[in-house]
């Protein structure tokens, strides 16, 4: 199949489908989760002393911690939407009085697949973006770094779905990038008291 063929078909399949809003849920979803997760690991990780003595652990459970949300993420999803897409067949077959034919139905497997994929990625990019300084600098400047990438990943996720609804969006940045701030203090608070 040429790429034009492949492109065709995959419009064929949304206008079957819909999966387009799905993936962009699933995206702004996953990526949201991997960067609050490896942002607890690493504020708490850093209420717990001299962090550069343990950097080496903060990077593998960080690793760990995208890894596993990922395969959860995906796996969730593709179950999710499978069972999903079998009930929106079961219900266009009922009203019709008809069987879908095998494009419809290899249209929706399509869907649950795609939503799935993105559902896996996007939470090990967002999850694993922050742990890069802590391969190339102290640990201090690393966590430092961490934050702000992560405040920078939630604020453009904001910004990207402020976009799609015309709203203001640094203010839906700054909302996002907020729930990363809160989150964060709420990590420190405890970690100073669990210390």
């Amino acid at each position: 199949m040429d790429f034009r063929a492949w492109r065709r078909r995959l419009r064929e399949y949304d206008e079957i489908t819909n999966v387009g809003p799905i993936i962009r849920r699933y995206f702004v979803i996953g990526a949201f989760d991997g960067a609050l997760t490896v942002l607890g690991i690493i504020i708490g990780s850093s209420a717990f002393g001299d962090l550069e003595s343990h950097k080496g652990l903060v990077v593998s459970a960080s690793f760990g911690a995208a890894i596993a949300l990922s395969v959860s993420s995906a796996v969730g999803a593709y179950e999710a939407e499978r069972v999903e897409k079998k009930l929106d067949i079961r219900t266009i077959e009922r009203a019709l009085l008809a069987r879908l034919s095998e494009e419809h139905r290899e249209a929706f497997r399509f869907a649950a697949i795609v939503s799935a994929l993105v559902h896996g990625v996007a939470p090990l990019i967002a999850a694993l973006l922050p742990v890069i300084p802590f391969l190339l600098l102290d640990a201090r400047t690393a966590t430092i770094a961490a934050i702000v990438i992560t405040l920078v990943i939630l604020f453009v996720l904001g910004v990207y779905l402020g976009n799609l609804v015309r709203e203001r969006v640094v203010v839906t940045g700054l909302r996002f990038a907020a729930a990363g701030i809160g989150t964060a203090l709420i990590l420190w608070f405890l970690g100073a008291r669990l210390a």
